[in-house]
């Protein structure tokens, strides 16, 4: 099949049009879903939050939704306008009249791509992640010092990106027509340091460890790994890493040999809970989650490249995109730098149908590790450690699942509970003949107050907002 530069701009419109209808409608979905259940608590969650702070979390989400989706139309509009209103090919031309359409002019030309679009995108991300939770009395800093801090963000990453990007423009100019293979093979090590290094290396970076002091759970940990065929050689406690939001209990290193690392705010947990927390990690082992992760990622990672690799030496993917093929593919060299910034802003649209079954795999396999920890200690143990860890009540607790599998990789504490209880029904484990509904702590418990539950939920939205569940 020939791909002709007609191809790519009726599967790119047809793209960018599916992209905001979707987006549109999903916004709607996860805002009813929120709103229709604002006249009771879920079950799982009373006695834990008061009434009131569950409806103020569906309006706040309701919100949240509208200012998220106002960024995801101004990513479209820039789609568009760089494409079809011929925005690389102006910045080209002006880039090229002064640096020349070397790899130094690519560079800049990216360079200045960023910074414009992250600029203007700024009053949009401003309404999104400060005003909205502002309102809501979920900012605790005031206005001049967050836009001081993204400010200072904003042009640190831009200026720490600009001696990389030269460095890989460069390297790629000497590869040659085969420079997206070294692209592909930054993207696998990339995968590599992410999911295989960053919990031996990273996660131990200038962070002060102790010694885990209850000895009962310790051995019961021990024994635990063993009877799963792993050996643990130390267990420690450490401060949460900001870029570790989503986790409470690493089991970090290689082959069957494990130092299991537990982070403060886990370490107040009962035995059986965090043997719970423990039997899920030991299943993203004993199931090669990782492994089947990163098959997947080199995979797509593998589409997308090639896709570039062809692009830069074919004239119809500038003209499909409505990049100038008379400043870009008629100049001497890879046209690396010229096919990364046609794909900085269109490939998110282009690949958006692909985003929903990644995720899907993602919380599939969180999904299979609750159910193996399940089998292996018991649900409700798992259930307690959930509901205790849980610290994002500002959004809403019953978030549509639609919505869930295009946004969020993993899946919310809500639908992980539902699962549970599913598991438990299957297997005749109910929580009357077992366990208690909640552990003794928590049974008697009284509504928070909004005053309370807002104390605790400040902290965590910026961490769970976009990631929770």
């Amino acid at each position: 099949m020939t791909i002709t530069a007609s191809t790519i701009k009726h599967v790119f419109y047809a793209s960018l049009a599916l992209f905001v209808i979707i987006e549109c409608a999903l916004t709607i979905i996860q805002t009813q879903a929120a709103e229709k259940t604002t006249h009771r608590l879920p079950r799982a969650f009373e006695g834990r939050i008061s009434l009131a702070t569950h409806v103020k979390a569906a309006d706040y989400t309701a919100e949240l939704n509208q200012a998220n989706l106002l960024l995801s139309l101004f990513g479209a509009g820039i789609a568009l306008l760089m494409t079809a209103g011929n925005g690389l090919t102006i910045l080209t031309s002006i880039v090229s009249f002064f640096l020349g359409s070397g790899i130094l002019g690519q560079w800049a030309l990216i360079a200045l791509e960023i910074l414009l679009i992250s600029l203007v995108e700024f009053p949009f991300g401003w309404w999104a992640r400060f005003r909205v939770r502002e309102r809501y009395g979920y900012m605790r800093q005031s206005q001049n010092i967050w836009i001081k801090h993204q400010v200072k963000d904003l042009f640190a990453g831009w200026l720490v990106l600009l001696p990389l990007l030269a460095v890989l423009l460069t390297l790629f100019e000497y590869a040659g027509r085969n420079w997206w293979c070294v692209a592909w093979g930054c993207w696998l090590a990339y995968l590599l340091w992410r999911w295989y290094l960053s919990s031996n290396i990273s996660l131990f970076w200038k962070r002060r460890v102790e010694f885990y002091k209850d000895l009962e759970i310790r051995d019961a940990v021990r024994d635990y790994l063993k009877q799963q065929g792993l050996r643990m050689s130390e267990m420690i406690v450490m401060t949460r890493p900001r870029t570790w939001g989503n986790s409470h209990i690493v089991l970090a290193g290689w082959g069957r040999t494990r130092r299991v690392v537990v982070f403060a705010h886990t370490a107040k947990l009962k035995q059986d809970e965090i043997l719970a927390l423990i039997a899920h990690d030991v299943a993203h082992i004993k199931h090669a989650h990782r492994l089947i992760r990163f098959v997947v990622y080199a995979a797509f990672g593998w589409l997308v490249f090639r896709f570039m690799g062809w692009g830069a030496t074919h004239a119809a993917f500038f003209d499909g995109f409505g990049f100038s093929r008379f400043v870009s593919f008629d100049t001497a060299g890879t046209h690396a730098g010229y096919v990364i910034a046609t794909g900085l802003v269109t490939f998110f649209i282009l690949f958006y149908p692909l985003r929903p079954l990644i995720n899907l795999m993602a919380r599939l396999m969180q999904y299979d590790a609750d159910r193996f920890a399940a089998k292996t200690v018991g649900p409700n143990a798992l259930k307690h450690a959930l509901l205790k860890l849980h610290r994002d009540w500002a959004t809403t607790l019953t978030p549509s699942v639609l919505y869930a599998i295009f946004h969020h990789r993993r899946p919310h504490i809500g639908a992980r509970l539902e699962r549970l209880e599913r598991y438990s029904k299957k297997n005749s484990m109910t929580l009357t003949n077992k366990e208690p509904a909640l552990p003794a702590a928590h049974t008697h418990a009284q509504p928070l107050s909004d005053e309370t539950a807002l104390t605790n939920t400040s902290s965590a939205v910026k961490a769970n907002e976009h990631t929770h569940g």
